[in-house]
C-alpha cells in the first residue's frame, strides 16, 4: 500500500498534528472572514458582504425606484447580490486553498 506524500518520517502523529493545525487555522479563518467587508457597487445599487458571502447591507438609490419599471431594479439587485457572493466565495476559496496544501494526502 502506498502512503500519502509526507506520511513517512513523522508517521501518523505528524500527519495528525498537521491536520489539527490546518483545522485550527480554518476555524480562525472563518472568524476573520466574518469580520471582512466586501463592497459591491452597481451604481444606484450598492451592497456589502462579509467574507463568508453573507449579505450584510444593501442600499438602493431612490432614483431607480420606478413603479413602471420594477424589473430593472430587480435586475440590478440580483446582479449586485450575485457579484458579491461570487467575489466573497472566490476570496474565501483562495484562502482555504492556502491552508489545505499543508495537510499530506489532501488537496
Amino acid at each position: 500500500m502506498k502512503l500519502p506524500k509526507g506520511f513517512g518520517g513523522q508517521g501518523f502523529s505528524g500527519m495528525m498534528a498537521q491536520a489539527q493545525q490546518a483545522m485550527a487555522r480554518a476555524q480562525q479563518l472563518e472568524e476573520e472572514l466574518a469580520h471582512e467587508r466586501i463592497p459591491i457597487d452597481k451604481g444606484p445599487v450598492k451592497a456589502m458582504f462579509d467574507g463568508t458571502g453573507q449579505l450584510v447591507q444593501i442600499k438602493i438609490d431612490k432614483s431607480v425606484v420606478d413603479a413602471e419599471d420594477i424589473e430593472a431594479l430587480e435586475d440590478l439587485i440580483v446582479s449586485c447580490v450575485r457579484d458579491g457572493f461570487t467575489t466573497a466565495t472566490d476570496a474565501r476559496n483562495a484562502k482555504v486553498q492556502a491552508i489545505m496544501p499543508n495537510v499530506p494526502g489532501l488537496g
